[in-house]
């Protein structure tokens, strides 16, 4: 029967049984060795009674997987007291997850050419051997006390968000991601090819989130897979980890509180927007969580483990860093530190520390590896950017923000802010929440990526009344009006349809006239013109530019007889690296916008070729080289008739083509 609390002599120290003398190790490989004797004789009685292959198989392997648990528990690491169901379920646990690093090691060795080698097999047995050694001493059968089993060190979160992340990482592995990511992963392929960021690509925004993705391309060159899958695991990993993290700071009460807080961490991290999977405020929600909740520890006075603080900052610090914007809420939440602590204040911590060293080396490595972000994109920024700002109202259409004003009356109802005064995650959740929301007002743009952080802080704001330190989960429970609103979000989330790409059916049937791997251009304000459709049907993206996102500005600054000398000097720089591109390139098909369904910020009677038509070579370049085909509403659409000019311009960029898989 499974039943009782599990207790345990010293490890390594066997009260009773066959070679106490053995260390625990080796025992270990004697039992390893005879659970495989006897799983291989119980898969060949059951052959020889008639089993399949696969029902013998599966018959040998729980035979050995039990033999193993008996044998482990009683000899290798002299368990006593009866077999509780949590330590099956942690055994079973620890099984999967070195066999999944078998496993992983295996593929890897098949990706990098060592497919029908024994070697491979060999190390994966050998890594399935030393994790599942090390999980079962240090997870398994650890010494465990009836106070800790009964309390915070149960492993119920683990036993939930562990598996959870396993079938995700199944279940979307081919997410759609959004223009945006795939533009990321573009970039990280470029520059692993010895392009160089911001001198050969026009990108307005901080190079850490492209230098994240190239280990993503990297590990997806050497398994074969596509960036966006290794790209959406890593997503998911993250929230595994912030999960994690959650669960071992270690100040919540109660097994299945620490599990709410761990499965919330992960839930809302992964899905408060499915549609915009994989932004920098996706990132930045997940990472954020966890370092909320250890300044909530230091309000309360704990010191939590100077390792769990700096490994917290050390993710934190990697999602504050992805916008300037975003170090509001480090800097809030310091302050909220000092107010409260006052002469206990010590600003010399782990996680102070940690962050103090990520930015100081961020700022270095933009200075040495990337000046021309400093010298090119932020004067260009400066002068340009502001042609994506929309109206005030525009920022609160969406259901999002009235999910913010339900959230908000949710907590006044139940005298939130009362609560606040004893519960530290609280506070240090809404400080989030408030940092979150000023940097959605700052950046003046309404795009709903832009919301996501402050709308999971908001969600986990109102979690955390089922876990915060004094709070138990039938304290969230027995609120209907929280519950409904976290229920609301969340469907509200899942039900969003991932991302879609209306337009890729419009262009399509253009960039389809061209052969695969051709260059094509697309001159447009708008990125979800082409992203992710070119490179989805493998053309190679011809323009240095994502999209021209300097046309609005243009549009507005001639509208309102407003162009700078800057301005002005700026939109004769574009024209001539457009035109470059296309001497560079001679790109087979050439898409000119006429108008943009969605922005509001680009005049309805800016002509974009008209623009780029002032400079007679581009004139003659497109009326020499291209046959208009369409003059459409929204595009017009020419390709080329005739061949490739050999005589290029001497500042051709280098271009690396689609991948085979993507």
């Amino acid at each position: 029967m499974l039943e009782g609390p599990t207790a345990s002599t010293p490890q390594g120290r066997p009260a009773h049984g066959l070679g106490p003398s053995l260390p625990p190790i080796v025992r270990f490989a004697i039992t390893g060795a005879a659970n495989s004797v006897v799983g291989f004789a119980v898969l060949l009685l059951a052959l020889r009674f008639g089993f399949s292959d696969i029902a013998a198989n599966l018959t040998g392997f729980a035979a050995g997987l039990t033999v193993g648990f008996v044998a482990n528990r009683q000899w290798t690491f002299a368990v006593e007291g009866r077999v509780s169901l949590a330590e099956v379920m942690r055994y079973l646990l620890g099984f999967a997850l070195a066999w999944c690093l078998n496993l992983g090691v295996v593929l890897i060795g098949i990706r990098a050419g060592y497919a029908g080698s024994p070697f491979i097999h060999l190390a994966g047995i050998a890594t399935y051997s030393v994790a599942f050694y090390f999980i079962s001493r240090s997870f398994v059968f650890a010494p465990r006390t009836a106070a800790k089993t009964a309390g915070a060190s149960d492993h119920l979160g683990e036993l939930i968000v562990v598996p959870a992340v396993a079938l995700l990482m199944l279940i979307m592995r081919g997410l759609p991601l959004t223009h945006d990511v795939m533009w990321q992963l573009w970039i990280a392929r470029q520059m692993l090819g010895g392009v160089q960021l911001y001198s050969q690509i026009n990108e307005i925004n901080p190079p850490l989130w492209f230098w994240m993705a190239m280990p993503v391309h990297q590990l997806a060159g050497l398994l074969h897979l596509a960036p966006a899958t290794i790209l959406v695991w890593s997503i998911c990993l993250l929230a595994l980890a912030s999960a994690l993290l959650v669960g071992r700071i270690g100040t919540i009460e109660g097994p299945r509180e620490r599990a709410w807080a761990m499965t919330a961490t992960l839930v809302i991290g992964l899905f408060t927007s499915l549609y915009d999977f994989g932004q920098r405020e996706q990132i930045l929600l997940i990472v954020a969580i966890p370092y909320a909740l250890l300044i909530a520890a230091r309000l309360r006075g704990e010191r939590p483990s100077p390792w769990l603080a700096a490994t917290i900052a050390t993710l934190a610090g990697l999602g504050f860093a992805l916008k300037h914007y975003f170090v509001l809420a480090p800097l809030g939440l310091e302050g909220l530190l000092l107010w409260h602590l006052r002469g206990a204040y010590r600003p010399l911590r782990p996680e102070t520390l940690v962050l103090a060293v990520l930015g100081s080396a961020y700022a270095a490595a933009v200075l040495i590896l990337a000046p021309a972000f400093l010298s090119v994109m932020v004067p260009m920024v400066q002068t340009a950017y502001f042609g994506f700002e929309t109206p005030v109202w525009m920022w609160f259409d969406e259901p999002i923000q009235a999910f913010w004003l339900l959230d908000l009356i949710a907590l006044y109802a139940i005298s939130a802010h009362r609560l606040g005064r004893e519960r530290p995650e609280f506070k240090t959740l809404a400080v989030c929440a408030l940092a979150f929301f000023a940097a959605y007002l700052l950046q003046r743009k309404g795009w709903q990526y832009h919301a996501i952080p402050t709308s999971g802080m908001l969600l986990m704001l109102l979690a955390s009344l089922g876990f915060a330190k004094g709070q138990r989960l039938p304290d969230l429970t027995s609120r209907p009006l929280i519950c409904l609103c976290i229920a609301l979000y969340l469907s509200f989330s899942f039900l969003e349809r991932p991302y879609a790409n209306e337009r890729e059916e419009f262009v399509s049937r253009y960039i389809d006239r061209v052969p695969a791997g051709a260059p094509v251009m697309i001159i447009a304000s708008n990125p979800m013109w082409g992203w992710p459709t070119v490179d989805k049907h493998h053309r190679t993206w011809a323009s240095r530019y994502g999209a021209h996102w300097m046309l609005p500005a243009f549009g507005r600054a001639r509208a309102d007889h407003s162009e700078s000398p800057a301005m002005l000097a700026l939109e004769q720089s574009v024209r001539a690296d457009t035109l470059t591109d296309m001497l560079c390139t001679a790109p087979a098909l050439v898409l000119i916008e006429n108008h943009e369904p969605n922005f509001m910020t680009r005049p309805i009677d800016f002509d974009t070729l008209a623009f780029f038509g002032q400079d007679k070579p581009f004139r003659d370049y497109l009326a020499d080289n291209y046959r208009l085909i369409d003059n459409g509403f929204w595009l017009r659409a020419y390709v080329r008739t005739t061949p490739e000019n050999s005589g290029k311009p001497d500042n051709c960029r280098k271009i690396i083509p689609p991948s085979p898989v993507n």
